[in-house]
């Protein structure tokens, strides 16, 4: 009898109702596991700048992770000077309400309010400090929801804390584990319109290794492993599955903030190459969400019109709004010969609801609809001696990529009592795509034979993620416990059809002739895969010592089936993953840290004999240094590291179009990165990377110690982005320098891709509610292909020159 999913592309109510009860089961049953105390004098590293007492007092509560009320009469024209400094909250609290004439006191709640001091007169009696008049309604800041937690330090360059790393709230000085953030401030500042583009400045990731797609797939390397899009996607901590040709989109107008953590990461994430995770930070409603709409125009015939619009909605505050929204009207710098354009179109749409429940207790809803129209035409024509062309090998009439997708889920975020909190991420998400092409196969004098594909994919995905958060004191020891329980269900219905296509003239070309859909189906896929995970995570600071000790079980089950032939596949795998970390906070702002963590990730398939691949494992090795200056927003890091993947798959060499899984690759390097602002006015985000990946076993011994494909050895970056100030007011420009080095196109290594160095540019200009910028990537135009010559030559052009004037109104 056939197994029933409890979700699939209709809703079933009853199997999301069984895995919320699950999760909350769990939850709920973990608050008799540890110890009910008060809650710990909990120390945490606060970067708040001096300025004026409101703006610190907000910036604090997000830090902290508390809620504060005052009245804004009470702290209304007062400043503070800078606060750098690990403290507990009351504390912390003290320090920047110093000389005030005010005193925070925490409620039974665990939230905290200000009131006035009361000043000693004569005879020793209590003296009231005096106090304004007009009181207006108070101000309540809530300071622990997570989403408040990723928006701190958005305004520039560098975060004070990251949630990705341990899925708490964690100085970055204090995660043992290379990562790095990129903020909307920097995203808007180098006009990044992709998660490519995210990418590029950071250290360990190589985005130039198939050019220009398209179809919107981001094709991307962390640490030395290819093809992290398909491997290292999340969305808002939760994985955007990947199956045969259906890949979720990200809008990279719709992030707040991008954090990539480097290296082996199953003990948090689950299912993760040993590279990493890219894990993106959806723009959410809340208190600091702007207002702004923004226009813009640029190369190959680029139109596009975007919205990012907030509100409350009720008169007590408890019920706040945003939509983002985008709509693309563009060309890609492929055209055909006959004067046709590969097209590249985009809508976007992203509403999301914050309801403060209680004091206590917050849930934000969320959704997303993502429709593009893109063509598929990128292989360009290979003569017979190699050389490169610009030829387009489809037709417009064929070449088509049409995807929509939607998602809804909820975060939600409560405080169960002055030591615990409740935690828990929802997603359900769907995707359809027709993906069509024509493909080269051969190549005689100047005439190109071509077959044609298309590709039918439908896509559901659900994940429930909950988490339960305890802090307490136990004698010098502060420990922040974190229990787990993640569900993951994906679901795809995939149909593969080929057929035929007239040969194109290389010499003479032409397009637009009938050429008819393939229509042979030749696969009909169906793929149930389910997840469970169950985690734990103790991080204990003892004095100057930060130790993150977690493991995380993980059991995965897969069966595809394919109608024609008949056949079926099915796989189950599970695993243990851990990670020890270890920090020393000794010497303020300067923090060496130890890292040891493996990885876990099921592959899907068989191999020639009809066994289902055996999963791929990953262990690491890492050291790093962390410095940030007292009183700058400004963070370097160094890490040197090693990683070993086993189970790689592999070409076999005995049977053509099949693969085995008994290879390793190990990468070792050093990741040197500095980010936040150098000056006043002057921010930077610099990146190097050495990356020696060699493979330390394969199925070929002709092959060991070969580096795998598109690996570069080194690669480097530096932006700059500087205003000047008063002396040209409004101004400011930027500019960046990127370098990839060479790296091999094929696996015995005698075939290389040349490096490549590329320049970006800035010029922006603010006047009042107005910004108007000009970014252009690529400024000299270098024109370059990333290739791989295996079977035969494949070759893909890298961006050339991409300009986008914009102007944006913000209010």
């Amino acid at each position: 009898m056939p197994s029933t999913p409890f979700l699939s592309l209709n809703s079933r109510t009853a199997g999301i109702t069984r895995m919320a009860l699950m999760a909350l089961l769990l939850a709920l049953g973990g608050l008799g596991l540890w110890p009910a105390g008060v809650m710990a004098q909990d120390r945490r590293h606060y970067e708040i700048a001096a300025g004026p007492l409101e703006q610190a007092l907000n910036h604090f509560a997000r830090q902290a992770g508390i809620t504060l009320s005052y009245a804004p009469d009470m702290v209304q024209g007062r400043q503070v000077v800078a606060l750098a400094a690990t403290l507990a909250v009351e504390d912390g609290l003290a320090q920047l309400l110093a000389g005030s004439g005010l005193q925070a006191v925490r409620a039974a709640n665990g939230s905290y309010g200000l009131q006035w001091r009361t000043g000693m007169g004569e005879g020793g009696a209590p003296m009231p400090v005096r106090q304004q008049t007009q009181r207006l309604k108070d101000v309540i800041i809530d300071g622990r929801g997570e989403q408040a937690e990723f928006a701190e330090g958005s305004e520039g360059y560098a975060v004070a804390a990251s949630q990705s790393a341990t899925r708490t709230a964690t100085p970055l000085l204090e995660i043992a584990q290379s990562l790095s953030v990129v903020t909307r401030a920097e995203m808007e500042a180098r006009g990044a319109d992709s998660i490519l583009d995210v990418l590029r400045y950071m250290p360990g990731a190589n985005t130039e290794t198939h050019g220009v797609d398209p179809r919107g797939y981001d094709y991307f390397n962390l640490r030395g492993f290819i093809n992290a899009q398909n491997t290292s996607n999340y969305l808002n901590g939760l994985r955007q599955p990947v199956a045969g040709f259906g890949m979720f989109r990200t809008e990279a107008y719709g992030l707040e903030r991008v954090e990539v953590l480097r290296g082996a990461v199953s003990a948090s994430f689950g299912q993760a190459d040993p590279g990493g995770v890219v894990n993106r930070i959806s723009k959410v409603a809340g208190d600091d969400a702007p207002n702004e709409i923004q226009a813009g125009i640029g190369s190959f015939q680029r139109r596009q019109l975007a919205a990012d619009l907030s509100a409350t909605l009720d008169d007590a505050g408890r019920v706040q709004g945003r939509l983002v929204g985008l709509a693309l009207d563009s060309n890609t710098q492929f055209s055909y010969g006959n004067g046709s354009a590969v097209p590249n179109d985009r809508l976007y749409l992203a509403p999301s609801l914050k309801l403060q429940l209680s004091g206590d207790s917050h849930l934000i809803l969320l959704a997303d609809y993502l429709r593009d129209r893109s063509g598929s035409g990128r292989w360009t024509a290979v003569r017979p001696d190699g050389s490169l062309t610009h030829t387009l090998v489809g037709d417009p009439g064929t070449d088509h990529q049409r995807g929509e997708q939607w998602s809804l889920g909820w975060m939600l975020d409560q405080r169960l009592d002055a030591s615990w909190r409740l935690q828990q991420n929802f997603r359900h998400a769907a995707l359809q795509s027709d993906y069509s092409v024509l493909n080269p196969v051969s190549v005689s004098g100047s005439l190109l034979s071509r077959s044609s594909a298309r590709y039918e994919t439908q896509l559901t995905s659900t994940q429930l993620d909950t988490r339960l958060q305890g802090r307490w004191q136990q004698g010098p020891l502060d420990h922040t416990v974190l229990l787990g329980l993640d569900l993951m269900q994906m679901r795809q219905d995939e149909q593969r059809y080929r057929g035929t296509a007239p040969a194109l003239d290389l010499a003479q070309p032409v397009y637009g002739m009938p050429i008819a859909l393939a229509s042979t189906l030749y696969a009909q896929l169906h793929e149930e895969m389910r997840q469970t995970g169950v985690y734990v995570q103790d991080q204990i600071r003892d004095g100057a010592w930060v130790w993150t000790l977690g493991s995380r079980h993980d059991r995965v089950t897969d069966s595809t089936r394919n109608d024609i032939g008949p056949s079926r596949l099915d796989s189950r795998a599970h695993a243990w993953s851990h990670r020890l970390g270890l920090a020393w906070t000794h010497s303020p702002g300067l923090v060496p840290y130890l890292n040891y963590s493996t990885a876990f990730l099921p592959q899907a398939g068989q191999d020639a004999a009809g066994q289902p691949f055996a999963p791929a494992y990953g262990r690491q090795l890492e050291v790093g240094l962390k410095f940030q200056p007292q009183g700058q927003h400004l963070l370097y890091t160094a890490a040197l590291y090693q990683v070993s993947k086993d189970n790689v798959l592999t070409a076999d060499p005995q049977h053509a179009n099949a693969y085995l899984t008994q290879s390793q690759v190990r990468p070792r390097g050093v990741e040197l990165e500095a980010k936040g602002r150098l000056h006043p006015g002057l921010n930077i985000a610099a990146a190097y990377a050495y990356t020696q990946a060699i493979n330390t076993r394969h199925v070929d011994p002709a092959l060991q110690g070969k580096s795998p494909v598109l690996v570069p050895r080194h690669a480097a970056s530096l932006w700059l982005d500087y205003t000047p100030g008063a002396a040209w007011s409004g101004w400011g420009i930027g500019g960046g320098v990127r370098y990839v080095g060479r790296n091999y196109a094929n696996a015995d290594n005698s075939v290389r891709n040349a490096a490549v160095l590329l320049l970006d540019a800035m010029l922006r200009l603010d006047q009042g509610h107005w910004r108007y910028a000009l970014n252009i990537s690529n400024l000299t135009n270098r024109q370059s292909t990333s290739c791989l010559a295996e079977p035969t030559l494949t070759c893909f052009w890298a961006e050339e020159r991409m300009a986008l004037l914009s102007a944006r109104y913000r209010w």
